[in-house]
């Protein structure tokens, strides 16, 4: 069976489908109009959620007057971070925009199991975890976690609703004992029981499908040619940004010869998208329009602010952003422009002869304007604390083009070493080319890629995370002997005060420090 997709058939095309069965395909004489809003990855981004609950607001006006079932759904990573309170105002932003259900992502434990248990008992929203399996069958978030769902709509339709969490998961999180025990299924093992449990709903009548995975698209596409009676997949966790509707991209065909699109809407609540299908009446997707939109589109919701605000408090303005550069493509294959300020920023504040974030830290932007404290927060969700340590030439060389090998890696993680301090060049496959130092007075030596020296050492700052060797960049780790400072706050809070003695309104702009040579 073949499917019109809305952005890739002409009018005419569409009407002549009904008039002599276009592309094989037989228009039923009745069908069901179902819109789909969709978020994924958001990460606490609370800017984002207050704009993000007005569109959602917007998009169901908009299902409203076409007649169509309508739906907010999410494909985790709502969460972020442990910062309790930030979580606290994620956990209300669902609830209150009105989500019918949500899958939970590796974000989602960074609070620990019980605590994010705590968070969603109260919760209307359905959340759905086929994969999981909880070692306290009494706990809160065993007891709120579903396999599956079936949403009875005012007109009588029913759709079935399953979720996935991501088989790699102990490798997503900062470490496994936040999941107090929680272990989910490996990626052959959830395929196999998301078929049963199709078969299941299949068995009650229900047709139309659809897939919350917080799995990554490259499973998601597994899943949507070998899995049967699946209709669409909200994907999530690889943060892929997927416009429109294509031919093996996103639109594929199950065993059966049935369509399953697949969706994802990037990161950070930097967009969100709108699936418009219609079904015929065995369940089948005839006709289908995904459509991304850029969240900053829409202003910020006045009561999800005050709500958020009476959860975090008031924040207060710290300068005005006059031009920001925008942030790259892919956020963890190029020069980021806030890394630049930010390294900056925690060099200058700090002092310290280099500085080095892992881009994978970096969530988001701020837009121009006002800023406040909880915009540069906002940045940085994890609340890793940063370490003043003694790095030797050898080790910091290794860093760099271990990370490099990012832009050959299929999923592009761990992501280029953001710095300052330092120049460098990686060629299209992340062979390290050149890394220069630039000392205090602005002038650039260059470091012998080849033979570095290991008994050369820099005065360096970096976070907790790479202090302990995360993203497996051992050459990072360091003994006592080697920490010179450790503080009690993470990058914002150097951050903010140098954005506090900038002459206002100040830029934020890439300056080139990391070149990809093609």
């Amino acid at each position: 069976m073949n499917i019109l997709a809305a952005n890739t058939a002409t009018p005419t095309q569409r009407a002549a489908c009904c008039a002599d069965n276009l592309q094989s395909l037989k228009c039923p004489s009745s069908k069901v109009k179902t819109s789909i809003f969709y978020t994924n990855d958001i990460h606490g981004q609370i800017p984002k959620m207050e704009r993000l609950y007005s569109a959602g607001i917007q998009s169901q006006l908009a299902a409203k007057q076409t007649g169509a079932d309508f739906f907010k759904l999410s494909s985790g990573d709502t969460f972020i971070g442990s910062d309790k309170g930030r979580n606290m105002a994620a956990a209300q932003f669902i609830d209150m925009s009105g989500y019918d259900a949500e899958t939970l992502g590796n974000h989602e434990f960074d609070i620990t199991a019980s605590i994010c248990g705590d968070l969603l008992k109260n919760s209307s929203v359905i959340i759905l975890g086929m994969n999981s399996n909880f070692p306290n069958q009494t706990s809160e978030l065993s007891k709120k976690v579903l396999r599956s769902a079936v949403i009875e709509k005012p007109n009588g339709e029913k759709y079935g609703l399953i979720g996935i969490q991501p088989p790699d998961m102990t490798s997503r999180i900062r470490d496994k004992e936040v999941l107090e025990g929680v272990t989910i299924d490996d990626k052959e093992q959830t395929k196999v029981e998301l078929q049963q449990e199709v078969n299941q709903l299949r068995a009650k009548g229900i047709n139309k499908i659809i897939l919350l995975s917080h799995g990554g698209n490259t499973l998601e596409k597994e899943i949507a040619q070998s899995i049967s009676g699946i209709d669409v997949i909200l994907g999530g966790h690889s943060h892929d940004l997927i416009r429109g509707i294509k031919e093996g991209e996103n639109l594929f065909y199950s065993p059966e010869g049935e369509p399953v699109v697949i969706t994802q809407a990037g990161r950070d609540g930097n967009n969100f998208g709108v699936l418009n299908l219609e079904f015929n009446d065995k369940g089948q997707i005839t006709y289908v329009q995904n459509n991304i939109t850029e969240t900053n589109v829409f202003s910020s919701n006045l009561i999800m602010k005050s709500v958020i605000d009476s959860i975090l408090g008031k924040s207060p303005e710290i300068g005005r952003l006059e031009y920001v550069d925008p942030l790259p493509a892919n956020n963890i294959t190029e020069e980021n422009p806030w890394a630049d300020f930010v390294s900056d920023a925690v060099r200058e504040e700090l002092g310290a002869d280099i500085v080095l974030i892992n881009s994978a830290n970096f969530r988001g932007s701020v837009d121009t304007g006002r800023v406040t404290i909880r915009d540069i927060q906002s940045i940085f969700p994890f609340n890793n604390k940063l370490f003043k340590v003694r790095l030797n030439e050898k080790d910091l060389v290794d860093a760099i083009r271990a990370c490099g090998k990012t832009l050959s890696a299929e999923n592009k993680k761990p992501g280029i070493m953001q710095v300052s301090g330092l120049t460098y060049a990686l060629d299209a496959a992340g062979n390290l080319l050149e890394l220069m130092f630039i000392d205090s007075q602005g002038r650039k030596n260059a470091i012998d890629i080849n033979n570095p020296n290991p008994n050369h050492y820099f005065t360096a700052i970096y976070d907790e995370f790479l202090v302990s060797g995360g993203d497996n960049l051992d050459m990072l780790k360091r003994s006592d002997a080697d920490i010179i400072e450790r503080y009690t706050f993470d990058k914002d809070v150097p951050t903010v005060e140098h954005i506090k003695s900038l002459q206002q309104p100040f830029s934020v702009k890439k300056d080139g420090r990391i070149q990809i040579i093609k």
